[in-house]
């Protein structure tokens, strides 16, 4: 794992608590306070689960996801004009570009290690004279 993929999960374990702990201190409605609680929970999950997997990869994917439902979330839930939505908005957006930039890392991490890998077996002397 990257340095900058644990500080992706980091922050991004970060904002999801922030998220599940503003459902109690901001004015909002129901639907506001069950989306901001439900998703924060799950940004707080994988956030989690990518600071200890091994591979980190399909963990990050689902950081986007989350902060993608968690930006579209107000609108969907019709509470764009609570104060939870800029939590879920700001949040959301967060979320999704780390999630999206741990990604792309890990991906790029994992093209160098296969292509490393595949290069090792082609050029290896196979013992043939």
């Amino acid at each position: 794992m990257s340095v900058r993929a644990s500080w992706a999960g980091r922050i991004a374990l970060f904002l999801g608590l922030l998220t599940m702990s503003s459902s109690f201190w901001v004015e909002t409605t129901e639907p506001g306070r069950g989306a901001t609680l439900g998703l924060g929970a799950l940004a707080s999950i994988f956030a989690l689960w990518s600071l200890v997997a091994r591979d980190p990869t399909k963990d990050h994917w689902a950081l986007s996801v989350v902060g993608l439902a968690m930006l579209v979330s107000p609108w969907v839930g019709r509470f764009a004009g609570d104060g939870a939505a800029w939590i879920a908005w700001v949040s959301g957006a967060s979320i999704m570009i780390l999630g999206a930039i741990a990604y792309l890392s890990d991906e790029a991490d994992n093209v160098t290690e296969e292509v490393e890998r595949w290069e090792r077996e082609s050029y290896a002397p196979t013992g043939h004279a």
